[in-house]
This record gives C-alpha cells, structure tokens and sequence, in this order.
C-alpha cells in the first residue's frame, strides 16, 4: 500500500476516533476537530501522488 494511501487512512481513523471521544465527553471543539481532520483525508483523495523519479 502507498504511503499517500496509508496517510490518508490514518487521518479518517484518527478523526473518527477524535469524534467518538469528542461525543463521548460532550466536547463540542474535539467534534468539530475531529470533523477538520476528516475533511482534510476526504480533500486528500483528490491529490494526484507525485511520478516516480527516473533517477
């Protein structure tokens, strides 16, 4: 799996969890982080991966 890939799957997890947490200690700025860094792997997919170098 490319790196890019895994990076992207790391952020989804990591703001899911930040949103569970968020939800269970009513904490209205960890939901809304948790959404960021969700966003952000979301708008990540759209990022074309550099081409491998020639050298």
């Amino acid at each position: 799996m490319p790196m890019a890939t895994r990076l992207k799957l790391a952020l989804a997890i990591v703001g899911l969890a930040l949103f569970a947490v968020g939800v269970r200690l009513e904490n209205e700025r960890l939901r809304w982080a948790a959404i960021v860094v969700v966003a952000i792997a979301f708008l990540l997919r759209f990022v074309k991966p550099a081409p491998p170098s020639e050298s």
